[in-house]
C-alpha cells in the first residue's frame, strides 16, 4: 500500500491526512457491525413490538435475525483484539525498534511515547474541557485550540475499550447460558441481560446522538464529515477545529515540502506524459506504415 501524503492539494484546496487506511478500514467494520447490532438487538429485546416483527421479518425471522446479530457481535470482538496488536505493532514499530537500534530504550521513554500518542488522554484534555465549558457559557471568548484528535473524539475512542467487553462477555453468556449456568449462578445470567441491554442502549444513544452530531451534524460538518471516508479534513474545518495539528502539519511542510502531494500537478503530468507516449506510438505506427506502403510498392 502506498504511503498517503500528509497534505494534498485538490484543485487548489489543501486537504491534512487525520485517519490512515488501516484506521478507516477499522472504523468501518466498527460502525457497520455497530448498526446491524442495533437493528437486529433491539428488536430481539422488544419482539412483542410491531415494529420488532417487523424488522425481524425483513432480516429473515427471528432466527435469521439472531444469527447476524451474534456474527455481528463476534466481528466486533475480533475487531477490538485486532485493534489491540494494532497498538502494540505501531508502539513497536515506532518507538521499540529505533530506541533499540539507537540504544535508547527505557520504560519511561516508551510511556512517555504512549502518553503523548494522538489517542491517548492527557492533561491537556482536561484544560481543554475546561476552556470549552468557559467558552459555551460566555466565561470567555477563546475556544479551546485542539491536537490531532481533540477531547470528545477521545471519549468516544475509549468508550469503546470497555463498552466491547462488557458487551462481548454478557452477550456471550446469554448466547450460551445453558453451559454459563453450570459455573455460575442462575442470577448471573438476569444480570448478564440487564447489562447487556442497558450497555447497548447507552453505546446507542452516545453514538447517535454525541458522536454523531460532533462528527457529522455539526455546523461546520454537515451534512457529513468526508474524514471516515477520505480519512483527509479540508483547510477550513482542520484549522478551525484541529488549530494546533493544523499548524504542527503546516511547520512540517516548511521544513520538508515532500509532505504535500499536488494532485492537480500530479494529474497534469501524467496527462503531459499520456499525450507525449500516444505521439511516440503513432510516430511509431505512422513509420510502420510507410514501411508496408515502400514494400507493397516494390513489389508491384
Amino acid at each position: 500500500m502506498t504511503k498517503q501524503p500528509l497534505i494534498k492539494i485538490v484543485k487548489g484546496k489543501k486537504y491534512y491526512l487525520k485517519m490512515n487506511y488501516a484506521q478507516r478500514v477499522q472504523h468501518l467494520i466498527l460502525m457497520s457491525t455497530f448498526i446491524l447490532l442495533i437493528l437486529t438487538g433491539f428488536p430481539l429485546k422488544f419482539y412483542y413490538y410491531p415494529w420488532a416483527e417487523s424488522l425481524m421479518s425483513f432480516f429473515g425471522g427471528p432466527e435469521v435475525t439472531a444469527v447476524i446479530h451474534r456474527i455481528c457481535g463476534v466481528t466486533m470482538v475480533a475487531l477490538f483484539f485486532y485493534h489491540w496488536y494494532y497498538l502494540f505493532k505501531n508502539l513497536f514499530k515506532y518507538y521499540i525498534v529505533p530506541a533499540k537500534k539507537k540504544k535508547a530504550f527505557s520504560i519511561s521513554g516508551m510511556l512517555k511515547f504512549i502518553y503523548y500518542s494522538p489517542m491517548f488522554p492527557r492533561i491537556k484534555d482536561l484544560k481543554d474541557v475546561k476552556d470549552f465549558l468557559k467558552y459555551v457559557f460566555f466565561i470567555s471568548d477563546e475556544k479551546p485550540q485542539h491536537e490531532r484528535f481533540h477531547w470528545r473524539e477521545k471519549f468516544d475512542y475509549w468508550a469503546v475499550f470497555w463498552g466491547i467487553p462488557l458487551l462481548g462477555l454478557t452477550g456471550a453468556i446469554l448466547w450460551f447460558e445453558t453451559y454459563a449456568t453450570k459455573i455460575m449462578p442462575g442470577w448471573a445470567v438476569n444480570v448478564s441481560f440487564i447489562a447487556h441491554s442497558d450497555e447497548a442502549l447507552l453505546a446507542a444513544a452516545v453514538i447517535l446522538i454525541w458522536h454523531m452530531y460532533n462528527a457529522h451534524v455539526n455546523y461546520d460538518k454537515f451534512p457529513m464529515s468526508p474524514l471516515f471516508l477520505t480519512g483527509y479534513l479540508p483547510e477550513e474545518i482542520m484549522k478551525h477545529e484541529y488549530y494546533l495539528e493544523w499548524e504542527r502539519l503546516e511547520k512540517m511542510a516548511d521544513q520538508n515540502p515532500d509532505i504535500i502531494f499536488d494532485v492537480d500537478s500530479y494529474k497534469q503530468r501524467k496527462k503531459e506524459e499520456l499525450e507525449k507516449q500516444f505521439d511516440v506510438n503513432m510516430e511509431a505506427v505512422d513509420e510502420l506504415s510507410d514501411d508496408n506502403s515502400s514494400d507493397i510498392n516494390s513489389r508491384g
